[in-house]
């Protein structure tokens, strides 16, 4: 991993706890935007070569995201495949990339907005949500429900203090009745939660989603109980990559 990729990987899990999966891949089109906006090239085709270098870092990140991937090799091929074989000039270059970077952070919203229309087809009146990981996605979905006027509770499964705060924050924010109860006394509450809602980073080749600590251990738990859990991701976020190598692990 070369030293930028390693920046940009610390950069983004930091980004991804605040903001979320979706909100990293608009706040790095927005910056992509600004900078081919601001950015001076003599040749479209030492721009291309400098796409080609961002777009290998990008794309290389420790965890890497689905949804920066997809956008950045699609931009990536736009240069190769349309900007360089035709010949097209420099401001007409510009023009192009900075049409489809819009295009691009306007089909991340799309996304946003289909994940919710969706959601109205769950049954949530009078029922009570667990929540575990602090989603963004989830967060909307309750936010969005809650506009509806629908009228429903939600558990919030206690973990660390951080992630727990935060969730505790967006329930106020809504003002959506809540709990919260320790992981370790779920067991208790079973009989009173209808139905669990999950976030992830993303889905891999192998069909398992990357989500939050314990997040797993919480699905099996209520599908012993026959207690519906439902994930809310957009495809956009899939990574159905092949691995090429294990994740690193460091031991003291």
């Amino acid at each position: 991993m070369t030293k930028d990729t390693e920046l940009l990987s610390s950069l983004f899990r930091e980004l991804e706890t605040e903001l979320g999966t979706t909100d990293i891949a608009i706040v790095a089109l927005k910056a992509l935007l600004k900078s081919v906006k601001s950015l001076d090239f003599d040749t479209v085709q030492e721009f291309c070569d400098q796409f080609k270098n961002l777009h290998e870092v990008v794309t290389n990140t420790e965890p890497k995201f689905g949804i920066l991937n997809l956008y950045f090799s699609k931009l990536n091929k736009l240069l190769s495949e349309y900007l360089i074989k035709n010949s097209v000039t420099r401001n007409r270059s510009r023009r192009v990339i900075i049409k489809h970077i819009k295009e691009m952070i306007k089909e991340v919203n799309l996304w946003e907005k289909a994940i919710l229309k969706h959601a109205e087809s769950l049954d949530v009146e009078g029922k009570t949500i667990l929540i575990h990981d602090h989603s963004h996605t989830v967060y909307n979905v309750l936010a969005h429900y809650k506009y509806l006027g629908k009228n429903f509770r939600v558990i919030i499964a206690e973990q660390d203090f951080e992630k727990t705060h935060i969730n505790i924050e967006r329930m106020h924010k809504c003002q959506i009745p809540f709990q919260v109860v320790p992981a370790y006394m779920l067991s208790h509450v079973h009989n009173k939660v209808d139905m669990v809602f999950f976030g992830a980073l993303t889905l891999k080749d192998t069909m398992n989603f990357v989500m939050g600590p314990g997040s797993h251990g919480l699905i099996s738990e209520f599908n012993t109980e026959n207690i519906p859990s439902y994930m809310f991701i957009n495809t956009a976020k899939f990574s159905l990559w092949k691995s090429t190598k294990k994740a690193e692990i460091f031991i003291h």
